[in-house]
Formats: C-alpha cells, structure tokens, sequence
C-alpha cells in the first residue's frame, strides 16, 4: 500500500475541533499488553489509531471501555480521573465501542433493530422494570431515521440487514445512550464503498454537528488519512508517532508501524 495514491472520496469536513477542551487524556496507561499510552483527545476531534495487527490498538480501546482492567496510569475523562470496571460503567460515563467484530461483540443478531438501539437505555428508560412500549419506539424510529438504516420494519432482526445498516444500528444505539465519546475498530470492515460513504459521513456529522469525539482504529491506510485529524502510531504495545494532517504519508506510518522509528 506504501506510495498508493488516496483513490477514495471522503466527506468534506469543517475544522471543529476545541483544542481548549480536552475530552480523554491518558496518562501512562498500561496493561493489556500495552505500555505507557499517553494522548489526548479534543472535543470534536477523530483521532486515528494506526499500526500493524497485534500493536496494541483494540487493547487500548478495551482497557479506555472498561472491558478489561488497566494495571497502571491515569484515565482522564471530562476533567475527571476514571477507572472504569465494566462496560456497563463506561456506558454511563458516555463512552461507547463500535468494535471491530460486529457480528460477534457488537450487534445482537437474533434480535430487532428496536431492541438494538434501546439496549444500552432500558434501565433509564423502563419504570419499575416495565418497558414504555411506546417511547422505546420512538426512540428507535428517531435513530432509524437519524442513520439512515434502510429496513422495512423496526422490527426486523438485524442478522437480516446489510453490514453497512448493521453499523449504523450499532451507532444508533450509542447515540440513544447520549455517547460523548465514540470508539470506532475498524469502522467499515466487511462494508460495501457506497455504504462507507455513509459511514464517514455519519462519522463527520458526530464530530462537526453534535460535538462529539472519536478514537477510530483502522488498518486501512487511506481510510486512516482519509477521516483522521491526527494519527498515533503503535507498534508491539507501545506509542511509537504522532503525526498531524500535514504530516501525513503512507512511508511514515508504516516507519512508526513497524517500530523501526525505536531504533
């Protein structure tokens, strides 16, 4: 891929990142096979991931959505350090994963686009444990609507949607629960290139409309310069670059990539 020139459009998106607001800030984070991660994230940023398999990325995401324990380091979110010891936790802090194995950890297959985008909410929304039938479908119609998912029927089971409309149920479903920050792994794998562009797009909007901010880990290099504000590099667990938009290039992603840049 090194020297390929950027043959997929990506949407236009304005400069709306807050450099005064600082969303995630980790401090020496380690564990998970990951050691010493510092970065920061601003409101309305997309901050790329980059590396090769087994770097270190889907780790982190882990470890900043609590589903599996940091060892050490500090956690910053919103002003505040956070320790989160579940998903569940990080839900209610407003941070959410789109992971990368959607099938298996992300969409519930054998259930319907409603029950979908409500899941995280239920508790919130439910009355002594009684389900209000009718704002959990007009929650669900407002984020059909909102994402553009193509179905016939809110309560179409989602194993029977296309990969592009299964992501953007999963998205729904984090936008119901009022995410502030949004963790993509590998956004549009499995996607077909028209439905990626309504991915990016829907990925924009987040970031430029409603003030949202987003890790996205990706291997595709075009897609990784194509949609990043800035990248950071990993490379056997370990941070290895940090590069800004004029700095972008294939050579030196890889460079940090392969770690040669310890060297």
């Amino acid at each position: 891929m090194v020297g390929r020139e950027l043959t997929e459009t990506y949407p236009p998106r304005g400069n709306c990142i807050d450099k005064n607001e600082v969303i995630l800030e980790l401090k020496g984070l380690t564990g998970n096979g990951d050691k010493d991660i510092s970065l920061k994230l601003h409101k309305g940023e997309i901050l790329g991931l980059g590396g090769l398999v087994g770097a270190g990325r889907t780790e982190l995401a882990e470890m900043i959505f609590g589903a599996v324990p940091k060892k050490s380091g500090q956690m910053i979110y919103k002003g505040k350090e956070i320790d989160p010891q579940s998903p569940r936790e990080a839900i209610d802090l407003g941070i959410a994963l789109v992971p990368e194995d959607r099938k298996r950890h992300g969409a519930m297959l054998g259930i319907s686009i409603k029950n979908n985008i409500n899941m995280p909410i239920y508790e919130r929304d439910s009355h002594f444990s009684v389900v209000d039938e009718k704002l959990e479908m007009s929650t669900a119609e407002k984020y059909r609507e909102n994402m553009a998912i193509k179905t016939p029927s809110l309560h179409q089971l989602i194993k029977n949607l296309s990969g592009g409309n299964q992501q953007k149920v999963i998205l729904g479903r984090w936008m119901a629960a009022k995410s502030e920050l949004i963790i993509f792994d590998e956004p549009t794998r499995g996607i077909d290139i028209g439905a990626k562009y309504e991915i990016y797009k829907l990925m924009n909007d987040l970031v430029e409309k409603e003030g949202k901010s987003i890790i996205m880990i990706s291997s595709e290099m075009e897609e990784l310069m194509g949609m990043s504000d800035r990248i950071l590099v990993l490379a056997e667990g370990e941070m290895t670059g940090e590069l800004s938009k004029e700095e972008f290039s294939q050579e030196t992603i890889m460079t940090f990539a392969s770690a040669a840049a310890k060297e």
